[in-house]
């Protein structure tokens, strides 16, 4: 019996990490969500919020947005061979991601009560340092696929809003508009990325590519994204809200980021 058990955490856990190859499957999968989401709830939420007395608002918001672009970037990081450490690997780099993030934040927190510049500005600035630090690894092998995910964005961005505002301008807010085109920026990569031979890992993915094709991201997001978007502005209090809002714009950036940079760097 141990003997099958090991096998089966072989196969369906550590496989997929050391061996790029292999897919992720429907077992690691919902692992990883139902870990994401518990150390979301019960330990990042009240660490930031009670521990740090960090309110959450826009201003927060922006404030981690070029942390979330460093983070996608340095997902790639393996991608491109810069590195090789299993660190670099899911679910490992999220985890060294957290560790990072909070430890930024208590540092522009620090900056804050000591030097009096606002908390978000700091760390929006060692984010972006962040970035242009590791920036310098990558280089341009594949402008094609740059000038696909460019030009791929107005085809959804400029008929989303023209009906959300004949439609539903209330919803023309940053609370929604920015976790939605998060993730259609992630379904952009995804559809530049398959243009030019990747193929997708994730296991909703692939279900709906195979259904739809290359553009089949953009039905599920549609789908998944929405729904869970608008339930959230409407059924949590304000800073509840606005931090399941941010970690549902770091999911979308993030992976859309490191999507983009691998493609283009490959």
């Amino acid at each position: 019996m141990l003997d099958v058990v090991k096998a089966f955490l072989f196969e369906k856990f550590w496989l997929p990490i050391i061996d790029e190859s292999v897919y992720y499957n429907p077992y690691n999968t919902a692992v990883y969500a139902i870990l994401f989401g518990l150390i979301v709830i019960y330990i990042l939420k009240p660490l930031v919020r009670q521990k740090l007395d960090v309110e959450i608002d826009k201003k927060f918001v922006l404030g981690f947005t070029p942390f979330i672009a460093f983070g996608g970037v340095a997902r790639a990081l393996k991608d491109v061979n810069a590195f090789n450490t299993i660190l670099l690997e899911t679910p490992f780099i999220y985890g060294l991601l957290i560790i990072t993030a909070v430890s930024m934040l208590v540092a522009s927190k620090k900056i804050e009560e000591y030097r009096g510049i606002e908390y978000q500005k700091v760390l929006a600035s060692m984010g972006l340092g962040a970035l242009l630090l590791i920036l310098p690894f990558f280089t341009l092998q594949e402008p094609k696929a740059l000038t696909t995910f460019l030009l791929t964005i107005p085809a959804w961005a400029l008929p989303g809003y023209l009906i959300l505002k004949a439609e539903k301008p209330e919803l023309l807010s940053w609370e929604f508009t920015l976790p939605v085109a998060a993730h259609f920026l992630d379904a952009t990569s995804t559809f530049a990325a398959l243009s030019y031979g990747a193929e997708e890992k994730h296991v909703l993915g692939r279900i709906a590519i195979d259904i739809f094709g290359s553009w089949g991201m953009f039905p599920l997001k549609a789908a998944v994204i929405i729904p869970v978007v608008l339930y959230i502005r409407e059924n949590f209090s304000e800073e509840e809200k606005v931090f399941y809002l941010f970690i549902i714009i770091a999911l979308g950036l993030g992976i859309a980021t490191r999507n983009t940079v691998q493609t283009v760097s490959l």
